[in-house]
């Protein structure tokens, strides 16, 4: 762990990915065989505890009532309006409905989803590392001042589609949640003649489940440091420091960082999801048969004779085999006499 850490803080520019932190990853170096048998996904763990808040049932807003601080003292109603307390049932639905009953809704909802995104625009999954190294290509004052018909905003005006998705998908991901609701089911003729406005504010029910969430985007990256050179001054070597870090390393750093904002953000293909999630589910289908399989050999062999009682047995049946049979010679020694005997008379 201190070699790695002098590594990243003494010899090299260190840039975390991911939100990680030189902290957290001091904890991996001193913990990394143990990690490697159990791996840790902050991801499942968050998921994992909110599921267990919600079957507590501790948390439905059934038991409590919400006020505006501003509102405490004064005998008022609230303001806030329909869509405010609509937003706020399908983000905590998981701590309003009893769990049968979120499962079923919400795999149906992701179901649609996933068979939406199957045929939604292909801009919708551009490459967004690409997309914003083109944007500060074209929208700079270089290509402003040299060619006036490249200058525009390219992250801008390719997000639109993006935009507009989203405002359209939460929406329609509220309808399939409540689908069966009956209490929901006047608002849904609301829905149909939504506000620009209302369908906007809808964008906070959206959620795109083809972004990566998992551990997997957490790491770093070394960009090691220029050389001290001895035969020069510390000032000279110090200017030199600084020509190198603004030459060489922001540009790179510049990259990192936007490489790693994408990352977050980055849309996937939903049929490639799929289809990656259809092998995984035949991998494991495939490993509990073979275990199934082992399973019921070796409970074959326990009924039946192990290998140790069938050699036990063979050695047994030797063992008998190579002792004489003493009552058999006896019969045989007092027959031969008696046959002598009549001879001599």
């Amino acid at each position: 762990m201190v070699e790695r850490r002098n590594e990243r803080q003494v010899h090299n520019y260190t840039f975390f990915l991911g939100n990680l932190t030189e902290e957290e990853q001091q904890y991996r170096d001193y913990f990394e065989t143990d990690l490697e048998e159990d791996s840790e996904d902050e991801y499942l763990d968050q998921l994992d505890d909110e599921a267990r808040l919600a079957n507590s049932g501790e948390f439905d807003p059934k038991l409590y009532d919400f006020l505006e601080l501003s509102m405490v003292r004064e005998i008022t109603e609230s303001v806030a309006d329909i869509i405010d307390d609509k937003i706020f049932k399908f983000k905590y639905r998981m701590n309003a409905d009893p769990p049968a009953v979120y499962e079923a809704r919400n795999k149906r909802m992701l179901d649609r989803f996933f068979e939406r995104a199957k045929t939604r625009d292909p801009m919708i999954e551009t490459n967004l590392d690409q997309l914003y190294y083109d944007d500060s290509r074209d929208f700079s004052m270089a290509a402003r001042h040299v060619d006036g018909l490249v200058y525009r905003e390219t992250a801008k005006e390719d997000t639109q589609v993006y935009r507009e998705y989203m405002a359209r998908e939460g929406v329609q991901q509220y309808r399939d949640y409540y689908e069966d609701a009956v209490e929901e089911q006047p608002f849904f003729e609301y829905l149909d003649n939504l506000s620009n406005r209302d369908q906007i504010r809808f964008m906070e029910c959206f959620t795109d489940y083809t972004v990566d969430k998992h551990l997997g985007n957490k790491g770093y990256v070394l960009v090691p440091k220029r050389e001290f050179n001895p035969e020069i001054s510390a000032f000279s070597n110090f200017l030199l420091d600084l020509v190198d870090f603004k030459d060489r390393v922001r540009p790179l750093a510049n990259d990192i960082a936007r490489h790693d904002a994408a990352m977050t953000f980055q849309r996937h293909n939903a049929a490639e999801l799929t289809a990656e999630q259809k092998e995984f589910n035949e991998g494991l289908t495939e490993g509990s048969g073979a275990a199934q399989a082992s399973e019921n050999a070796a409970q074959s062999v326990e009924e039946g004779y192990s290998s140790l009682e069938i050699a036990a047995e063979t050695a047994v049946e030797e063992v008998d085999a190579a002792e004489p049979d003493l009552e058999a010679n006896i019969e045989d020694a007092e027959a031969g006499d008696a046959s002598e005997r009549k001879k001599k008379e």
